[in-house]
């Protein structure tokens, strides 16, 4: 070897391998994630900053400058802002690709949880063609990651989303993206996630925490366990508004309106803590939800400062609710309603739903409507005396019947009463099939899932079925889901 070519190796080669890009848990990093997933987004961004200055080769920074561009477009859900921040998506694969340490477990699941976080970004935005493919490729760098290092459990944490919402998917899309899994597949490997982290520290609990419980809800039908799970979690309310969020989300959920107001009352706001506007709603929607008084400042708060896209419409429909149940003020009903119709827009199915009623101008029952709205609260039984002191009337009605029958079902449900409930829904479907309501296509999914608690799974995938027959013009999408999600759930039992 020429002497030239030494002292060149000696002198270029420490270079080479002090640029190449490693990924490591300093407390740095952790300490950024910690203020990233609490929403001191400022704080975390200053912390990024600190690395790149005094550890400029570690690639986990790029993987912490994700979650706070994630953040900061999930939550404000500015399309300018998505757009500008959207470009540092390539830049960020880019580096890791060319730099990155490609025998580390993290090199292909920092990709993988790039591509995971800008998917879920893009359907705030309706890019769901490009969010599919970001998910299949995170899907392949994951499965491969798999292979690779079988022991390094934050694979499964980001798996167990994948292949549990997979079989929910269209299958055009899995025929295109070729993404297997099964709710089985998705629940076991959360879990063994977690019984790893009883006994190891794991950087990704909170993230743990919300898969788990939502995979619990929604693709196993264990509500009261999803619930009980997110008690045992050391979630704070009052240090965190995403930990506020979730509490409030799945207490909501499981008819704990008591449990959702007292999670975002305590919520921080304000000074270190990113603007989290859509709590306010939460919170104003709660308060409507036990006839409180001071839901409407709440919701007019969400309406004024939030500058995003979606539950505007929901807000300004609350707020006609609002006015006409506890003001008997049908000119302020009919005020917000215009609103309905012109702000915000309809890409959910809650706004989707709000826009119909306003379009359709016509005044609901106030009776029904409360019965309705105590109901959402978790208030059943005031929700059922109101209904059966108003009866005669509600169901003497062309106009009120189906609803009054619907809402019937659902507090009786609500209140272990199943005999009464199948007769109800029974009635519902009947009535509401030709007109494709929305409380058809739910009550052949109620009455499903009455029958799956009762291990008659013969009649409940006939009405799972009869569900998925029914195409409402709102709730289409989630009731769908819920009962592919079901047929999948009766699949595995066979």
């Amino acid at each position: 070897m020429r002497p030239i070519t030494v002292i060149f190796l000696f002198c270029v080669l420490p270079m080479w391998i002090s640029a190449q890009g490693h990924f490591t848990l300093t407390e740095d990093i952790k300490s950024a994630y910690r203020a990233a997933v609490s929403l001191k987004l400022n704080e975390a961004k200053s912390i990024v900053q600190k690395i790149e200055k005094e550890d400029p080769d570690n690639l986990m920074r790029l993987h912490m400058e994700n979650y706070i561009d994630f953040f900061t477009v999930f939550i404000n859900e500015d399309k300018e802002e998505f757009d500008q921040l959207e470009k540092n998506r390539k830049k960020r694969i880019k580096k890791i690709e060319k730099h990155g340490d490609r025998s580390s477990p993290y090199y292909r699941f920092v990709l993988a949880e790039i591509d995971l976080q800008w998917a879920t970004a893009r359907a705030k935005f309706k890019q769901f063609f490009k969010a599919s493919g970001e998910v299949f490729n995170a899907y392949k760098l994951l499965e491969d990651n798999q292979k690779r290092f079988p022991d390094f459990i934050a694979t499964k944490k980001s798996l167990s989303a994948i292949h549990t919402l997979v079989e929910t998917v269209p299958g055009v899309f899995k025929f295109l993206f070729g993404i297997k899994g099964s709710i089985q597949e998705g629940t076991k490997e959360i879990e063994e996630v977690i019984a790893h982290m009883k006994n190891n520290e794991f950087l990704y609990k909170e993230e743990v925490s919300a898969i788990y419980a939502y995979i619990l809800f929604y693709q196993n039908n264990k509500r009261e366990e999803a619930w009980d799970y997110i008690k045992s979690c050391d979630l704070d309310p009052s240090t965190n508004p995403l930990a506020s969020f979730l509490i409030a989300s799945m207490a909501q959920k499981t008819g704990r309106n008591e449990e959702m107001i007292k999670a975002l009352e305590v919520r921080p706001k304000g000074g270190e803590f990113q603007d989290f506007h859509y709590l306010d709603f939460l919170e104003g929607r709660a308060r409507l939800y036990k006839l409180d008084s001071s839901s409407k400042e709440l919701m007019l708060s969400f309406t004024e400062k939030f500058k995003g896209r979606h539950f505007i419409k929901e807000a300004f429909q609350k707020l006609a609710w609002y006015e006409l149940i506890i003001n008997d003020d049908i000119a302020a009903y009919k005020f917000y309603m215009k609103k309905c119709q012109s702000q915000g827009e309809d890409l959910v199915d809650e706004d989707k739903q709000a826009l119909k009623e306003a379009k359709e101008k016509m005044i609901p029952n106030p009776d029904l409507l409360k019965a309705r709205i105590l109901y959402d609260g978790g208030y059943y039984q005031k929700a059922y005396n109101l209904l059966i002191k108003r009866s005669f009337v509600l169901e003497s009605s062309k106009s009120t019947q189906l609803e009054y029958y619907y809402r019937l079902a659902r507090v009786t449900h609500a209140l272990k009463n199943y005999i009464d409930a199948l007769l109800y829904y029974g009635v519902s479907l009947e009535k509401g099939k030709e007109d494709k309501s929305y409380m058809a296509c739910n009550a052949a999914l109620q009455i499903a899932l009455i029958y799956e608690s009762q291990n008659d799974f013969i009649k409940s995938a006939e009405y799972f079925n009869q569900c998925l027959e029914i195409s409402p013009k709102e709730y289409k999408n989630s009731l769908h889901q819920k009962a592919k999600s079901g047929l999948n759930r009766l699949k595995s039992l066979e």
